[in-house]
Formats: structure tokens, C-alpha cells, sequence
């Protein structure tokens, strides 16, 4: 963002809908709740089983896809939401030395823009789980 400009009253630099509800959806699922002063239902449960390495894969993707669901619908009201898939695994990002195993969550958010009747997808990915050996 160009605060110089805002700062001298400009105009910001407009950005299409389909981008502002994606930056939105990656705030959501990227927050903890809690963590946003203003308004603590603001983003997902994920974080808090960040270090639970004991959830299976399928027990981690259906806990993502609820918490995103309800995080979505309650602050992206832009968005009629049809699905979320999320897709979990294993990956190494260590070296030869070192290995250092994650989970690689992927999240597909699939819906309909409101004001333009025009299908939306959001695709992200992150890692969670500090397993390293």
C-alpha cells in the first residue's frame, strides 16, 4: 500500500473484487482467533492445534475445512460459499543433514462473487506442525 498517498489524501490504488476477497480469505486463515483486537472472532481455530501432531490427516483436513467454512461465512460477506477442500502432506523441508518434516496444508475456497454472479476460487497453502528429526 502507498501510505504516502493516502497520507496526502489520494486516492489508494483500487484492486479488483476477486482480489480483495482473496487477500480477505487469507487474512482469515491465516489469523488466530483472538489475535485481532478489534473483533476476536476474526479467523480460524487452525492455529490452535498448530503443534497437535497427533491428528490424522483426515481428523486435520476436516477440522480446516470447519474452521474455514465458519470463519469465511461469518466475515466474508462478499462470497456465497460453496465448498472448501483442503489437502494434507507430509514434506520435507530440511537438508541432507537435517531433515525437518511439516504438513503442507492446501486450501481450495470455492464460491460465487455476490455483485457479479461470477464463480471465485481461492487456492493457498501453509505448513503447520514443528515435527523435525
Amino acid at each position: 500500500m502507498d501510505f504516502e498517498a493516502v497520507i496526502n489524501k489520494k486516492d489508494a490504488e483500487k484492486i479488483s473484487i476477486d482480489n480483495s476477497i482473496s487477500q480477505q480469505i487469507f487474512l482469515i486463515s491465516t489469523t488466530a482467533l483472538g489475535e485481532c483486537k478489534f473483533d476476536e472472532t476474526f479467523g480460524t481455530e487452525i492455529w490452535e492445534m498448530d503443534f497437535d501432531l497427533l491428528k490424522t490427516d483426515n481428523s486435520l483436513k476436516e477440522f480446516i475445512v470447519n474452521s474455514m467454512k465458519k470463519a469465511i461465512v461469518m466475515h466474508e460477506k462478499r462470497l456465497l460459499l460453496e465448498d472448501v477442500e483442503v489437502s494434507v502432506k507430509d514434506h520435507n523441508l530440511g537438508t541432507l543433514g537435517k531433515r525437518r518434516m511439516k504438513k503442507r496444508v492446501v486450501i481450495s475456497v470455492k464460491g460465487q462473487v455476490l455483485e457479479t454472479n461470477r464463480p471465485f476460487l481461492f487456492q493457498n497453502s501453509f505448513f503447520v506442525g514443528p515435527l523435525s528429526y
